[in-house]
């Protein structure tokens, strides 16, 4: 018999190198994986409460940051925008200036907001004070903006080290201009929205019930605000060209 007409199987491959490449490539990268982490402390802080604080005849009770001006579902919202440039293999290897930039500047408007929220937190608590009460910012608060600061140092590191690929030229038409304004602005107003009709809706109702609603509500407002924004943003740029 001639043994060089004789095949065996391949081996199995191993187990391990099966299991790495079921490993999306977001989370291989270092500075990648730096900033899905970031989004992760980011988007757990901003859903849990920020300040405990305690008055005479109401007792102790929490507040969430997305009560009174929102801003724990506009850093959420941002931080998810981020998120996809991130996590998206097209967005994170492509050469668009708007596209590297991107989780950068987001991160730096949510350390932006939460600077801004921190501000009004301190003022919020010093009003307790004549009225006999007290209270405390909560380690939710500060894990948002350690998630947001870790967001944007990937992202900066990102800017640099495709600083000699990226191009930062703007090419842009009025369309792409009239969309971009239209489709923030929609976001804005939907989420501006959605929040109210929230706050409407669960009037009464237990802190937990009202931060659902309003998450769902203002979210998906948001998206549909942009996406009607966009489209008429766009048309009327075309149509100012025209």
């Amino acid at each position: 018999m001639d043994h060089r007409s004789l095949r065996f199987p391949d081996p199995a491959p191993r187990a391990s190198a099966s299991w790495r490449d079921r490993i999306p490539d977001a989370l291989r990268e270092p500075v990648r994986a730096a900033g899905v982490g970031g989004y992760v402390l980011l988007a757990v802080g901003a859903l849990l409460p920020w300040i405990r604080a305690t008055l005479p005849g109401k007792g102790t009770f929490e507040i969430s940051g997305f009560e009174n001006s929102g801003d724990a579902g506009l850093v959420l919202e941002m931080g998810t925008v981020a998120l996809l440039l991130v996590w998206s293999d097209r967005a994170w290897r492509s050469r668009l200036g708007v596209l590297v930039a991107g989780p950068l500047a987001l991160g730096a408007a949510n350390l932006l907001v939460m600077r801004i929220a921190q501000t009004e937190s301190e003022a919020y608590l010093a009003t307790l004070i004549p009225a006999g009460g007290h209270g405390s910012i909560l380690p939710a608060f500060w894990v948002t903006v350690a998630g947001s600061l870790i967001l944007t140092t990937a992202g900066a590191i990102h800017v640099w080290r495709t600083r000699d690929r990226a191009s930062y030229n703007p090419g842009i038409t009025s369309s792409a201009v009239g969309g971009t304004i239209g489709a923030i602005a929609g976001m804005i107003g939907g989420f501006i929205g959605g929040a109210t009709i929230a706050n409407l809706l669960t009037a009464g109702a237990i802190a937990g019930v009202t931060t659902s609603v309003l998450i769902i509500l203002a979210f998906a407002l948001a998206f549909v605000g942009a996406w009607i924004g966009g489209t008429v943003g766009a048309s009327l740029g075309r149509s100012l060209r025209a």
